[in-house]
């Protein structure tokens, strides 16, 4: 049963002064998850104003192309990280997210089939446990090189303005911080609540691919921070 009202307040308030004491000039998760709480909001606004929405389209123009071994249909096995910086812990979960690549880099990825992604970690000697899932479609069109490993980074602006997240607390207390709320409004003060474990800009963003095998993996870049890996296999 999720605790609500004021016990409910009480908790996200211990949880936030809590995260607040961890650094005096960052908000936590942000080495591990700059993307989340720093400039990924920008990224989704500026998304959000091309209206591309459901429809499949992408925004912010530019021609994109795909390795052959990414075109296609792809379901995730789910998203592996860990926290680190203010806050230590990890985060797994995440299966279900549905992405289409074309030859040309027009990708779409819908998160409404995702399942929660757990997180756990220690703050001022408490356990924060939780979940999180995204929901929305994501589109964009990305570029990589020909080759079954390397780079891919969007072309123009990706649309987030559909992207939402739901976050749900089981300790210290049991809470529901953010129902399908749009990701514009949840980061800042929203990812400190999960550790840094909610990314503003899943998937679509500039990261390490690699489809050499039977799945496909997208990895943080080198020198990024970490935002964990994605996990896919062929639909």
């Amino acid at each position: 049963m999720r605790t609500t009202g004021k016990a409910a307040i009480a908790a996200v308030a211990v949880l936030s002064i809590g995260l607040a004491g961890c650094g005096s000039d960052k908000s936590p998760g942000s080495s591990a998850t700059a993307g989340a709480s720093g400039n990924a909001t920008t990224g989704a606004s500026a998304g959000a104003s091309g209206g591309a929405g459901d429809s499949g389209g992408t925004t912010g123009g530019g021609q994109g192309s795909a390795a052959q071994c990414l075109v296609g249909s792809w379901k995730a096995d789910g998203l592996t990280g860990k926290l680190s910086g203010p806050v230590e812990g990890t985060f797994n979960g995440g299966g279900g997210a549905l992405m289409t690549i074309d030859s040309g880099g027009k990708t779409q990825v819908n998160f409404d089939p995702m399942q929660p992604v757990t997180f756990a970690f220690k703050v001022s000697g408490n356990d924060v446990k939780g979940s999180f899932a995204y929901g929305g479609k994501v589109n964009a069109n990305i570029k990589t090189p020909s080759s079954a490993t390397g780079t891919l980074e969007p072309t123009g602006t990706v649309d987030f303005s559909s992207l939402t997240v739901t976050v749900d607390l089981t300790a210290p207390a049991a809470v529901r911080v953010a129902d399908k709320m749009k990701i514009t409004e949840f980061t800042g003060s929203g990812t400190a609540d999960t550790g840094g474990a909610v990314d503003a800009q899943p998937v679509l963003k500039k990261s390490q691919y690699d489809c050499s095998g039977s799945t496909l993996k997208l990895s943080p870049p080198s020198g990024g921070p970490d935002t964990g890996t994605w996990t896919f296999r062929k639909a």
